[in-house]
């Protein structure tokens, strides 16, 4: 079976981790790049973390999103331009509770 190569946004945050964590110990999927919204100067399970753009997201086949509104916005913009899958866990994209 084919590797599904994961791009995974957020990756400093709770979620980001854990999704990390579960992507490495399935072996259906690899973790093709990581991204955050700064530069993160170490490596993380031999992935150097990236910002959203094209270039990292072109590494891989889906996207998972758990960051915040603005941001899956962009990641959005990105995806449909490069026609990829995207999984988004964003919340607070309305006021009401």
């Amino acid at each position: 079976m084919k590797k599904i190569n994961l791009i995974i946004t957020g990756c400093m945050g709770r979620m980001g981790k854990q999704i990390i964590k579960s992507a490495k110990s399935n072996n259906a999927f690899k973790i093709a790049a990581l991204t955050e919204n700064r530069i993160v100067n170490k490596k993380i399970v031999g992935v150097k973390p990236g910002l959203n753009n094209e270039n990292e997201f072109k590494k891989g086949n889906l996207i998972i999103d758990f960051t915040v509104p603005k941001c899956t916005l962009e990641v959005l913009k990105i995806a449909v331009k490069l026609r990829k899958r995207v999984v988004i866990g964003t919340t607070g994209f309305s006021k009401k509770r």
